[in-house]
């Protein structure tokens, strides 16, 4: 008898959440994974974090040792990069026009770094960090270095700053915004991290664009709106984009990511996508959505293994997500989707506080600074779309548990 066939595109956390759910599942087709990298499926958030810092290993990012795709019969394709999806004939082709034919294709590819026009000249001195190897340059290059000017003030850019200017380098951040982090928070966590990272020694100019990167004698020059800066390499953090083309090719419908069901299901019914490659319905705002998120990579990979094996578990959650900082520990939940109102619960001034955002008397979203009770809560109250009294949410002595009567 021929086993049914699964195969699984990606070497991120949905693509392994995806693997790992179809073994606990008992799922007994064959399943395969091909990576485009050579490296097992591994966690990207610690990139930008304990990895660059130097605190944790290679090894320690894989989500999984070997022995356990040689232990449950999966397939594990390393340097695998897949060219082209055929969908009426059910098969993927990959280089030298190799092909593999399949039941069910699951896309997993996330997202890819947005670029800037370089000069080849002075490419060895840009860098951006979306995968292991880009970590390990950015660690060799530390080394050598003094001066980092990173471009874009979102969170990855923040977190890169923290971490290298931990390590004793210049670090400038130039962000075009009005402010850093004004596409994904309020004004006050945006002052609160510009007022952070500036007392930690980090330049942060806002409402500054760059026109180009140029060689220097000294390093390389980033040539701004306000004037030149001059560095001896550059981190580049402008944000991301879908990795949809493989699935917008072979025709399977794509807008800002590829288009899923509540099942995680493509425009084709063989075919299923998770993570941050995904546009998908999110009934607590009304809207699809793209998340770059942990979280979501997990549960639309359990999403996608109730479809294959025929559960068909909608994938329902309220997002959420986190961002480390020096000493800080931002837990977000939720989006913010016209608040009305902001509630902020304890000082901002002492690294400890909450802020809420409400709409129609309910919480809508939360930005929590070293404050897990808050967080933990918030999860509860949005997914439950419970109405709170503001006046008691913003009182610190009642405690985060008995704010709702």
């Amino acid at each position: 008898m021929i086993k049914e066939k699964t195969l699984i595109i990606g070497g991120g956390q949905a693509a392994c959440q995806t693997a790992t759910s179809l073994i606990s599942k008992k799922y007994d087709g064959e399943i395969k994974i091909f990576c485009s990298e050579n490296y097992l499926p591994y966690q990207r958030p610690p990139l930008s974090k304990k990895f660059l810092m130097g605190e944790l290993d290679k090894e320690r990012l894989f989500f999984k040792p070997e022995k356990f795709y040689t232990e449950n019969e999966i397939s594990i394709n390393l340097n695998s990069y897949v060219q082209r999806i055929d969908i009426e004939n059910k098969e993927i082709f990959l280089e030298n026009n190799k092909k593999e034919n399949y039941d069910n294709l699951v896309i997993a590819t996330g997202t890819i770094p947005r670029k800037i026009d370089v000069d080849k000249k002075i490419s060895d001195k840009v860098f951006y960090l979306r995968s292991i190897d880009d970590v390990l340059n950015i660690r060799d290059k530390i080394k050598e270095s003094k001066k980092v000017t990173i471009i874009g003030g979102g969170y990855i850019g923040l977190e890169v700053a923290a971490i290298i200017n931990n390590l004793g380098l210049q670090v400038t951040i130039v962000e075009m915004a009005p402010r850093i982090l004004e596409r994904v928070t309020s004004e006050t966590i945006s002052s609160f991290y510009t007022k952070v990272h500036r007392q930690a020694g980090v330049e942060v100019l806002t409402n500054t664009s760059v026109e180009g990167l140029s060689e220097n004698n000294n390093g390389i020059e980033v040539i701004t709106s306000n004037g030149g800066i001059i560095s001896d390499f550059v981190i580049v953090g402008i944000g991301v984009l879908p990795c949809d083309t493989l699935a917008s090719e072979s025709g399977i419908e794509v807008k800002n990511g590829i288009i899923v069901d509540e099942f995680c299901k493509t425009s084709n019914d063989s075919v299923f996508s998770a993570g941050d490659c995904t546009m998908h319905p999110n009934n607590f705002y009304n809207k699809n959505i793209r998340l770059e998120s942990v979280h979501n990579a997990i549960e639309q990979g359990k999403t996608v293994a109730t479809s294959i094996t025929g559960e068909k578990t909608a994938y329902n959650q309220v997002p959420w997500f986190w961002s480390d900082q020096y000493e800080t520990k931002l837990q977000i939940v939720g989006l913010l989707d016209n608040y009305d109102d902001i509630i902020v619960r304890g000082d901002t001034e002492k690294q400890s506080f909450a802020v809420f955002y409400i709409k129609d008397n309910a919480i809508i979203a939360s930005d929590c600074v070293n404050r897990p009770a808050e967080h933990m809560m918030s999860r509860k109250l949005i997914s439950g779309k419970v109405l709170i009294d503001k006046n008691r949410l913003s009182d610190e002595t009642i405690p985060i548990k008995e704010i709702v009567n």
